[in-house]
């Protein structure tokens, strides 16, 4: 055998006893470990099974038949939360119903009472302007003749006529269209409410 055969199989011995010497090693990491575990468990002061820390079954049920209750009565009064949830927003969207119907009317009522407040407006402004001028053509100084005060009593009584016709317009669509009272809406609420007890 040459040098380089022997030098060969010198260094496929340390490879192998190498991977022997750490299979060792490691099996007695292992069977130490296992000791330990071994005299921890054989210390215990109770003897432990595969059925747990319930060594007594009447515990067993008692806890089991708490739980399954307690998940009845929480599925129970979560139905019942859940209902009452339910009812409050149908009561909530009849008042919603009634606030808007109250609203509706007030609004149509305001809406057609104002419907000449302008021309209300406009032809008081020109009775006001109307009067100034039969009052000027009155104290006027020399006095005018009695046509042009003739003229101006007849503008200032057209004026006053055509101001009292829009007034009386204003005061039908006033009596016509009554506000809703807030006895209309309270009595709207409280048949809402009734009707959900």
């Amino acid at each position: 055998m040459s040098l380089d055969e022997r030098l060969g199989w010198l260094l496929v011995g340390c490879v192998i006893g190498f991977v022997l010497g750490y299979i060792v090693r490691a099996l007695r990491d292992i069977k130490e470990e296992l000791d330990e575990v071994d005299g921890i468990l054989k210390k215990s002061p109770r003897s432990r099974n595969d059925r747990g820390f319930m060594r007594f079954p009447i515990i067993s049920d008692i806890a089991l038949l708490a739980v399954v209750l307690l998940t009845v009565w929480a599925s129970f009064s979560s139905q019942h939360a859940s209902n009452q949830v339910h009812e409050q927003q149908k009561v909530q969207t009849r008042i919603t119903s009634c606030t808007n119907e109250y609203l509706a009317k007030t609004i149509k009522a305001l809406n057609e009472r104002t419907t000449y407040s302008q021309e209300q407006a406009a032809a008081n402004v020109a009775l006001q302007k109307a009067q100034s001028e039969f009052l000027g053509a009155l104290l006027h100084v020399p006095p005018y003749s009695s046509e042009v005060k003739q003229k101006a009593l007849q503008s200032y009584f057209e004026t006053l006529n055509k101001f009292v016709e829009i007034s009386g317009k204003s005061d039908d669509k006033v009596s016509q269209n009554p506000y809703p009272t807030a006895t209309e809406f309270t009595d709207c609420v409280n048949h809402v409410l009734k009707e959900n007890q």
